[in-house]
């Protein structure tokens, strides 16, 4: 993990049972250019929240578990998102 890393205000709204759709979150960040892109890229392992990859089909995470974390997806993009 890099010593810096940008934060990014993201201005996501939780659903009403508090998750938040990742896969928007991450082209909203520039980290995939789609939807769909961006549960592949979910589903093989190559999205990360503060170090722990998510499942396969884990497109919802509680929306506590994004703020104050990184986001990496691959090698090379990292993103800690603001509260």
């Amino acid at each position: 993990m890099p010593e810096h890393i940008e934060e990014i205000a993201l201005s996501f709204t939780p659903s009403e049972d508090g998750l938040v759709y990742v896969p928007g979150v991450l082209t909203e960040l520039g980290f995939a250019p789609s939807g769909g892109e961006a549960r592949r890229l979910i589903d093989g392992g190559g999205v990360k929240i503060s170090g722990v990859a998510l499942e396969s089909g884990e497109y919802h995470v509680d929306a506590t578990r994004l703020v104050g974390q990184v986001i990496q997806v691959g090698k090379r993009k990292f993103a800690r998102i603001k509260g």
